[in-house]
């Protein structure tokens, strides 16, 4: 027998422990290759060399931020490529002599460039500074810049092009980084198209982002009340008015992170997540007549909680076979509709079982509102398309929610927390979180890759945040699965359905696809939560290849790249979610 201490076995193990070190490092290094290199390019950039029509205002409030870094930031207005700028910086009434001798050299020195504007004032907070500079704001559009953040040179040029080429839309937002004192840059945020419902619990627009000056001036500008998060308040008063969204899919902003920002740690403004609260109460109170704001169990989050209007009805079809539960104690179809009586207690359910064949029903105590029927489909071989048509035949709510039999509810009310997004003006679908019983997610939104639709953090840890806080706060997706998802019944006949060719596979990403293209969002809730049972201790089945081929027909080429999934990711499914 070879001992362990044998010099051939220990060699050949240190080798081992080398060769996955290198394999690790030169995997790291290949993460972000692509913004590394844009970022490099940049200093490659002359300033002043492109020019549009469309002038962009850039406003600064400025209120005793370090020297270098109100210096870096003025000069990343000055050296942009583009010239149609306008920059006007609002001394908040610094108290610091060598910001205000800065100020007062800055002002000298661009004394001939009629599109540099100072003004101080008295102190009177970040809004008061942002609505003095607003006031002297001429451009077409408007954009907020803080006093120790950076714009890429090609921040205006890029802007502007997609103005053009856009027809000036409402609004365009790009990507962003950070930066550390030390100048190196880090945490791209490689953000998803336009989602509404993000917007709701997330300031994702956050920087750079412009809107239509007179936009803002006749929102009211920035309300001092909401100082700390002053720009998520006015994001959401401007969103009904958010039609055409322009997304930049690279970080033009560069967020400076240091001790007295919150791009270093939400600590540095311990008041940002109490004012994002009073802001996202508010767009409630405006929009859905009430609601509720509650804090997260992450910290600098906060749950949102639209009120729903009026009591809807919402046609639960289950279809089943009636298939054994795990333990064997009942069947899955039985548990389904035990645990979404009992911990629905808030929407009306009409709960449609839709049985392949005649199979004993459902016996199960009503509670509250709740009425339970049994629809039998007769096929010869079952087609999930069918008995979803099938069950829609037989249902009279407002809402269906199209559910597995082999589900459970994880959390209280999930239905009312879907109805929470599903009222929403434009949203046609929604979605809820899945997990498996031993806690790993099974569905948290689909992505659309080259290789096809995928859960995007199926398996994963139940507590795994995502991608900057995916999994934890609501979004908008292309699809979600139809094992758990909530229509408006007038959403789903309007699309015909479901469509009875997708038998197996993809006939639910087919519908979402269908309702997209209808204009209908689709959108994707945490707060609603069930247990799915399906595939937790067995590999996934392959899709039938028919019906693959006829979903890559009808999609790939009006689908080449998902809106919600940025293009700056990586589209291999095995690097999800890696910056490229």
């Amino acid at each position: 027998m070879v001992s362990e201490s044998n010099p051939l076995i220990k060699a050949k193990r240190r080798a081992g422990r080398v060769k996955r070190w290198v394999k690790r490092k030169v995997y790291e290094r290949n993460i972000g290759k692509q913004y590394k290199a844009w970022l490099v390019d940049a200093a490659q950039v002359v300033p002043g060399t492109t020019s549009y029509l469309t002038t962009i205002s850039i406003i600064v409030p400025v209120y005793n931020p370090p020297v270098k870094f109100l210096r870096e930031c003025l000069e990343s207005v000055v050296e942009q490529q583009a010239r149609n700028w306008q920059l006007v910086v609002a001394d908040d009434g610094s108290t610091k002599q060598e910001v205000t001798e800065f100020l007062a050299a800055f002002a000298q020195q661009h004394e001939g460039d009629a599109r540099i504007v100072m003004v101080r004032k008295e102190n009177g907070g970040i809004s008061s500074a942002l609505n003095a500079a607003l006031e002297l704001a001429t451009g077409d559009y408007v954009g907020m810049l803080d006093h120790d953040d950076i714009l890429d040179r090609r921040c205006i040029d890029a802007f502007s092009r997609a103005l053009e080429e856009n027809a000036f839309p409402d609004a365009v937002y790009s990507d962003e980084d950070k930066v550390n004192p030390r100048g190196e840059h880090y945490e791209l945020y490689a953000k998803p198209g336009f989602s509404p419902e993000l917007l709701l619990t997330q300031m994702y627009l956050c920087h750079f982002t412009i809107f239509h000056t007179e936009a803002v001036k006749a929102a009211g500008g920035l309300r001092s009340e909401m100082d700390g998060a002053q720009d998520f308040d006015l994001a959401l008063r401007l969103l009904p008015t958010l039609d055409r969204v322009v997304h930049l899919a690279r970080p033009y902003y560069h967020w400076r992170a240091w001790a007295e920002s919150t791009a270093l740690t939400i600590d540095a403004k311990p008041w940002a997540q109490d004012a994002g609260a009073r802001a996202q109460q508010a767009h409630l109170d405006r929009t859905f007549a009430g609601g509720v704001v509650t804090p997260s169990r992450t910290r600098g989050l906060n749950e949102v909680h639209p009120r729903v209007d009026g009591d809807p009805v919402v046609s639960v079809i289950i279809p089943t076979i009636g298939t054994p539960n795990d333990a064997g104690t009942a069947r899955f179809i039985d548990d389904a509709v035990h645990s979404l009586m009992t911990n629905e207690t808030s929407a009306t359910l009409e709960i449609i079982v839709v049985t392949t064949g005649v199979i004993p029903d459902v016996r199960v105590d009503l509670h509250g509102k709740h009425t339970l029927k049994h629809v039998v489909y007769r096929t010869e071989r079952f087609n999930f398309s069918q008995a979803i048509n099938t069950g829609r035949a037989a249902a009279t709510g407002d809402y269906l929610l199209l559910l597995n039999d082999d589900t459970t509810v994880a959390e209280p009310n999930p239905v009312t927390r879907m109805l929470e997004l599903g009222q929403i003006e434009g949203v046609g679908i929604v979605g809820c979180k899945l997990t498996y019983p031993d806690g790993r997610f099974q569905h948290a939104g689909m992505v659309l890759l080259p290789s096809g639709p995928t859960h995007c953090w199926i398996a994963k840890p139940g507590k795994d945040p995502g991608y900057f806080g995916s999994t934890l706060t609501p979004r908008n997706y292309l699809a979600v699965t139809a094992a758990a998802m909530l229509v408006a019944t007038d959403v789903f006949d309007g699309v015909g359905g479901f469509d009875e060719a997708f038998a197996r596979d993809y006939n639910d990403v087919d519908f979402c696809l269908r309702a997209h293209q209808a204009g209908h969002r689709v959108a994707w809730t945490p707060y609603a939560h069930f247990t799915h049972y399906e595939g937790a201790t067995m590999a996934r089945k392959k899709s039938d290849p028919a019906e693959a081929q006829l979903f890559r027909d009808r999609w790939a080429a009006a689908y080449p790249v998902d809106p919600y999934y940025s293009p700056a990711l990586n589209q291999d499914l095995a690097r999800i979610y890696e910056a490229l």
